[in-house]
């Protein structure tokens, strides 16, 4: 039984824990990944990040009755 904290006369054995070797070794493709893709930003995903930003941070919801890439329209 818990109480919400802890276990309370439970003789749970511990969760087993995976070996931190897996996560390192996730952590070291993830950053390998990251080193060896291009990501530049080109101008028109700049101007168009920056507008999306500004119609979001307008604190106006959303139109449903807009054409695809209305709010946000490049190319990845």
């Amino acid at each position: 039984m818990t109480d919400g904290v802890g276990n309370i006369g439970a003789n749970i054995a511990p969760v087993a824990k995976r070996p931190s070797v897996y996560q390192s070794e996730s952590a070291r493709e993830v950053r390998a990944r990251a080193g060896a893709i291009q990501q530049k930003t080109s101008n028109e995903e700049r101007d168009g990040l920056t507008r999306l930003n500004q119609i979001l941070g307008s604190d106006q919801p959303l139109s449903d009755e807009v054409p695809r890439g209305f709010y946000l329209n490049i190319t990845i």
